[in-house]
């Protein structure tokens, strides 16, 4: 494991995740009814109460607002963006939250140049190969959000990890907190010393039990012969774990 070394600011984003941590809870709203469905369970995409999570996204949610009132105008900034065409599909949802139809229309603006030129040289081009090579993925820089979202996740994984060691007081604020995705837990562990990552991977192992054994009682309730019983705790695991088991 490679043990991370303190940077300038890890002490404010150590905080800052404690803080999250405390505050995190129950991330999903259970069906009153006697069925476990996706239909009849009122759930929101993407809420999950991971304190890293919950951090990454803001600091997403900062970086986006601090590109579109400040560099829209830049022209290096312009250059990669055109490079890395526009944001990805799962971050082009936070444009709107932005609210700034005038950085969406001078960026987009610029995209839609870029795709009439390529289409236009495609176009007229008069060489099947040429052709193919215009319309081919030739692998566009990085979405600005998801390089804030990797940015962030380091930063805070990284302080997390290091708090770990240096600081008693974190450890009973994650025995008591709803927990990390998996996702987190893999890269803080990765981060931290051989026994502070063996200390945190066995309070999550042991929520990942009792997930696991809820997601079993889902499965057996859908069994026709227990259907009469009535749904407990359980029956939101099904959500629990799409935000809990996260892949990178």
């Amino acid at each position: 494991m490679a043990v991370v070394k303190p940077v300038p600011g890890q002490e404010a984003d150590l905080a800052d995740i404690i803080t999250a941590l405390r505050q995190s809870g129950s991330a999903v709203i259970s069906s009153p009814g006697n069925t476990a469905s996706f239909a009849e369970t009122d759930v929101s995409p993407g809420v999950t109460d991971c304190a890293i999570c919950v951090l990454t996204q803001r600091s997403v949610d900062r970086s986006l607002r601090a590109f579109f009132t400040e560099f829209v105008n830049d022209p290096a900034v312009r250059i990669d963006f055109r490079k890395a065409q526009g944001f990805c599909a799962s971050h082009t949802p936070l444009l709107a939250s932005c609210g700034d139809a005038l950085g969406v229309a001078i960026l987009y603006a610029d995209l839609a140049d870029e795709v009439l030129r390529r289409w236009r040289s495609g176009a007229a081009s008069s060489g099947k190969r040429a052709f193919a090579r215009l319309f081919s993925q030739s692998g566009p820089l990085p979405c600005p959000a998801c390089v804030a979202q990797s940015e962030a996740e380091k930063r805070y994984t990284a302080a997390l990890a290091r708090g770990l060691s240096q600081t008693e007081e974190l450890w009973p604020v994650l025995r008591e907190c709803s927990g990390l995705c998996v996702n987190h837990v893999d890269q803080t562990a990765a981060l931290a010393d051989r026994a502070s990552a063996a200390r945190l991977l066995e309070i999550e192992c042991q929520r990942i039990d009792r997930l696991a054994a809820e997601l079993q009682e889902i499965i057996r309730k859908n069994d026709y012969r227990f259907r009469g019983e009535p749904w407990g705790p359980e029956r939101d695991a099904w959500r629990r774990a799409l935000l809990r088991i996260t892949r990178p």
